[in-house]
């Protein structure tokens, strides 16, 4: 199972890029709720973990160990594009941009990778603000 995929070349973050550059980001539907992520790199290298590991078997979550709230995951974006964090978005708005989508941005789940990091599994972004940083910084 997979937590949003931090990456500007597809997903989530890639369409929240543009709004956010402008000035326009703010908490979705109250931004209490839990955003589960991961940094591409980690999950390119989670996928090379479990292949050199034949003894890894049944479901994993790929997330970071971190998850925050929209609104941590949304302030800690603004901040690195040095934008403000004003705009919020509500719920029925969210559910007409993205559709059945929607689900993910306004209803939350918290999600670790507790038996990956049983199997010694290092992630090497595993604050948000340190995988933000690096996407925005190269492009990823």
């Amino acid at each position: 199972r997979f937590g949003v995929v931090l990456s500007v070349k597809g997903g989530a973050l890639s369409q929240m890029l543009l709004p956010f550059k402008l000035g326009l980001g703010g908490p979705v539907a109250g931004g209490k709720q839990c955003f589960s992520w991961i940094h591409v790199d980690d999950l390119l290298k989670a996928f090379s973990f479990a292949i050199e590991r034949p003894d890894m078997q049944g479901v994993f979550n790929l997330t970071s160990p971190n998850p925050v709230t929209q609104a941590k995951f949304g302030q800690t974006l603004a901040s690195l594009l040095h934008r403000p964090f004003l705009l919020p978005l509500f719920k029925w708005q969210i559910k007409l941009l993205f559709g059945e989508g929607s689900q993910v941005l306004t209803q939350g789940v918290s999600v670790v990778p507790t038996k990956l990091l049983q199997l010694g599994f290092k992630f090497d972004y595993a604050e948000v603000r340190l995988a933000l940083k690096d996407i925005i910084k190269n492009k990823k």
